[in-house]
């Protein structure tokens, strides 16, 4: 499978979808030990990036 410039090796590849308040950077680490081929931040307020929250 690839996703633009990005190929993945696998035959199914898994991806961790984004959730809110779930998904810190020690659950994303751990999802990929653990064989998740793409991981993302979660949400992110869009006030908040404006205010610097």
């Amino acid at each position: 499978m690839k996703i633009g410039n990005i190929a993945f090796t696998s035959r199914y590849p898994v991806f961790l979808a984004p959730m809110e308040d779930v998904t810190d950077i020690g659950f994303r680490l751990l999802c990929k030990q653990f064989g998740a081929d793409m991981v993302y931040t979660e949400f992110v307020s869009s006030d908040a990036l404006i205010r610097h929250v």
